[in-house]
């Protein structure tokens, strides 16, 4: 009885370590959307070089994702975890002397290795320490937590004196927050290990998460979700800008969708389980993030009504994320035994959509013959994303989601 009660007791400071380490290379990425109008006037950059620089934390999703996912399947959280964080604290202390373009994206990248890790495998130690019917929700606060990384790195970019010194304040937290992993995450309970004393090979492995249809589902449809929503993250500050609104104001307005993404991720793990028409509210709330895609930012010149219009976006957006997350760990057929090389697996394909999405696809469609971009284009591909979004979601197995 004790035994169990430490656990239940444990797992909210496990829950605490992964929501602080998933929140900073959120923090010191989005800082960069926070001062875009700056760097792409002072670097000379095009559209979609920014775009390039400012998602450079999600290429170590494309590529190290389902490593990371095999390397904590085999050796375990605590140990791989941890690394991961001591290569973002270094990349933080390097941004701070960068001298140029290509010095700062290198940074940039290893910046994301954290994320990686975690983002991979969130769903894996939170189905160890969690119950099933509590992890929907430990899993709604660690991606609401992300949020919170996002919407501090550009709201709070003004109480800084400039870029450099906002770069040095985002290498004390990360060295705070490597500091903390050292001293307080535990390895998975024991009850957990008794699910992984039959070991499975990589390659058996692999080809049970590459057969399961829910692994698949999941991630198109977290593929969509995210490229729509760093895209739009990513741009919002500049497009504020070319709307009226100051660098600072831009920022803080921005928090509005990132927000709006935090309270969704939160509230609608609780409040889903007792609708009764689920598909009903995807469509819903489909529409809505749409239409706030396509008009937020422009219809009026005012804070407050922008950021409430971005916040109700980024709610109907992103709410329902941690739950289709949560869907391949509570498949029979992965469970946390495979849950790192499924998470990887998703990972890898949804943060491919961060990536080429914006970078790729997007910003050139919506480039100017001088370079700059076309926003009325660029958010309405936006709003075409999430609505392919939503019509994924209505294959999704939504009778197994456990979220109650």
């Amino acid at each position: 009885m004790e035994k169990k009660k430490s656990k239940l007791n444990y797992c909210w400071m496990v829950l605490f370590l992964m929501c602080i380490g998933i929140a900073l290379p959120n923090y010191a990425q989005y800082q960069i959307s926070a001062f875009g109008s700056t760097i792409m006037k002072d670097m000379n950059l095009t559209a979609t070089q920014f775009s390039t620089v400012a998602t450079a934390p999600l290429i170590p999703g494309i590529f190290l994702s389902l490593v990371s996912g095999l390397l904590v399947d085999k050796f375990g959280a605590r140990k791989i975890v941890t690394i991961s964080i001591f290569i973002t604290c270094i990349a933080t202390l390097m941004r701070v002397v960068n001298s140029g373009f290509w010095s700062l994206y290198i940074s940039m990248i290893f910046i994301g290795v954290c994320a990686t890790f975690l983002n991979a495998n969130g769903p894996k130690i939170l189905g160890q320490w969690f119950s099933p019917a509590a992890m929907t929700s430990a899993m709604g606060i660690f991606l609401a937590t992300a949020n919170i990384g996002i919407s501090l790195g550009t709201g709070t970019a003004s109480l800084y004196s400039g870029m450099k010194g906002a770069f040095i304040g985002s290498a004390v937290l990360a060295i705070v927050v490597l500091v903390l992993w050292l001293v307080f995450m535990r390895e998975k309970p024991t009850e957990a290990k008794d699910e992984t004393e039959e070991k499975v090979s990589v390659i058996e492995g692999l080809k049970s998460v590459v057969k399961c249809k829910t692994v698949w589902m999941v991630a198109v449809t977290l593929f969509l979700c995210a490229g729509c929503i760093t895209s739009m993250s990513n741009f919002l500050p500049s497009v504020l800008g070319e709307q009226g609104f100051s660098e600072s104001a831009a920022g803080k307005v921005t928090m509005g969708l990132t927000l709006g993404s935090l309270v969704g991720c939160v509230a609608c793990p609780i409040f889903f389980k007792y609708l009764k028409k689920k598909k009903a509210y995807i469509i819903a709330a489909g529409v809505v993030a749409a239409l706030g895609i396509l008009f937020a930012w422009r219809i009026t010149d005012s804070t407050v009504v922008t950021f409430i219009l971005l916040f109700i976006t980024g709610f109907c957006g992103n709410g329902i994320s941690p739950i289709i997350t949560a869907m391949p760990v509570q498949d029979s057929g992965i469970g946390t035994k495979l849950g790192g090389t499924a998470g990887g697996f998703v990972a890898t394909i949804q943060l491919g959509g961060s990536v080429v999405i914006p970078s790729y696809v997007i910003a050139p469609i919506s480039q100017r013959a001088d370079g700059s971009p076309n926003f009325v284009i660029m958010f309405s591909l936006f709003a075409v994303m999430i609505v392919l979004f939503v019509i994924l979601c209505m294959f999704l197995p939504w009778n197994k989601a456990k979220n109650n």
